[in-house]
């Protein structure tokens, strides 16, 4: 079977690991990550604080917070007749704020409170709540983990 690499930035409760996710051809990287495996195997990774990078790492799927895919995953999102919610996760340690997008009358409270999945957020910012100042910077995509999340917040349109 034949898989394609994916770069990605995954945040855990240590901080970002990022590494190479070999997902298996035809798959979207958001079904990966929902697939059910309990670990992702990563390669080539480099860890917190960690000067070397490591050729292969198993991360515990419970683990990943939020994943922030490579450029490479970008696109293929367009949904038609989707309503944009704006949205803050809230997680240990920080936020993602940016659009979810829903089908027409779905609520924001019931598609993630069902939820153990990793979700899409598009257009976001994501801050993180570290020393020696907060980290905030801006992603087109990032993969939210609704089951680590301990809170959901719909922000009410300007």
């Amino acid at each position: 079977m034949s898989h394609h690499a994916t770069t990605v930035r995954v945040y855990t409760p240590t901080g970002w690991v990022i590494g190479t996710v070999h997902v298996p051809e035809g798959e979207s990287l958001l079904a990966f990550l929902n697939g059910n495996e309990s670990f992702f195997r990563m390669t080539n990774v480099s860890l917190p604080e960690q000067p070397r990078t490591i050729p292969f790492l198993a991360l515990q799927r419970k683990a990943a917070l939020i994943v922030v895919p490579g450029e490479e995953t970008l696109g293929g999102l367009e949904g038609h007749g989707l309503v944009r919610h704006e949205v803050a996760c809230l997680f240990n340690g920080g936020l993602v704020m940016g659009t979810l997008p829903l089908a027409k009358g779905a609520r924001v409270s019931d598609e993630l409170m069902q939820s153990n999945e990793f979700f899409a957020i598009e257009d976001c910012t994501v801050g993180i709540d570290a020393s020696p100042e907060p980290v905030m910077e801006a992603e087109e995509l990032v993969f939210v983990h609704a089951a680590e999340m301990f809170g959901v917040a719909e922000l009410e349109p300007d």
